[in-house]
């Protein structure tokens, strides 16, 4: 995927402490659980890294494979929650497309529905590259 190599570059020079990737049948087995699927993209990212424990200089943070499980207790139609930006001011969710990609969304739990930020993960990650605040400040990228 597309973008993912040169972020972990990237944190690896913020010294961000990165999570060891997580082995294929573990990144399933968690989606799975959670109602969903885990979509190729999302494996090729979760095996290529395992998360963050703390946020990014742009404010955002991947979660570990243990927190998803901890933080999506509720099971819901719009995706699995799997990031935030700011310390949850807002956090991102991935829903499975039909193609075998998974799209990402914006759900700021103010009582609107979720927002798509991104038609699939690869493209999430490329406009994350391009320009982090526009895309965790909510302007529409996809």
């Amino acid at each position: 995927m597309q973008g993912v190599g040169e972020l972990i570059d990237r944190w690896k020079a913020e010294n961000l402490t990165l999570v060891p990737p997580a082995p294929k049948a573990q990144i399933l087995e968690t989606f799975e659980s959670l109602g969903s699927t885990a979509t190729a993209d999302v494996i090729a990212l979760y095996t290529s890294l395992g998360g963050m424990r703390e946020m990014d200089k742009a404010l955002w943070r991947l979660w570990p494979l243990e927190e998803i499980k901890a933080e999506n207790s509720e099971l819901s139609s719009h995706g699995v929650l799997f990031s935030d930006y700011l310390i949850c001011c807002w956090c991102y969710r991935l829903k499975a497309n039909p193609d075998g990609t998974s799209s990402v969304l914006e759900d700021r739990f103010d009582g609107s529905a979720p927002r798509l930020v991104a038609s699939t993960l690869e493209a999430f990650f490329l406009s994350y590259l391009a320009d982090a605040t526009r895309l965790l400040d909510g302007a529409a990228l996809d």
